[in-house]
């Protein structure tokens, strides 16, 4: 994205697109002054397993971030999610949480918890 102004060299004053004369003191030299504005995004995600010893499958695992969507006509831009599953929670049995929320509109779009043996993908 850029903007594109124009300024009299002579009083400074701000004039319409290649205006000459400048209207203000009757100045013939313009000063041309264009803005170059770039936008660069940051996404990020995380995500952490732990183990334990002997078993090859995870426990617990985490997962926070930026993640492209599966259904890009609704999250163009991608979501925001985070996902914990607990094998082995002591309160509760086993738990399954994710909220995911739309990166453009800030809406939660998923908000589920619930034991892990009742969830379905």
């Amino acid at each position: 994205m850029n903007s594109t102004k124009y300024f009299c060299r002579n009083c400074g004053r701000e004039l319409k697109s290649n205006q000459k004369p400048c209207l203000f003191c009757g100045c013939n030299n313009l000063d041309i002054r264009v803005n170059f504005i770039e936008t660069t995004k940051i996404r990020f995600n995380l995500k952490l397993r732990r183990k334990r010893k002997g078993l090859g499958k995870f426990i617990k695992e985490i997962l926070q971030g930026w993640f492209p969507s599966i259904d890009k006509n609704k999250h163009p831009e991608g979501v925001e999610k985070m996902r914990i599953i607990d094998k082995e929670n002591p309160n509760k049995k086993d738990s399954y949480q994710e909220k995911i929320k739309d990166v453009e509109t800030g809406k939660i779009t998923r908000n589920v918890k619930e034991p892990l043996c009742q969830h379905r993908h």
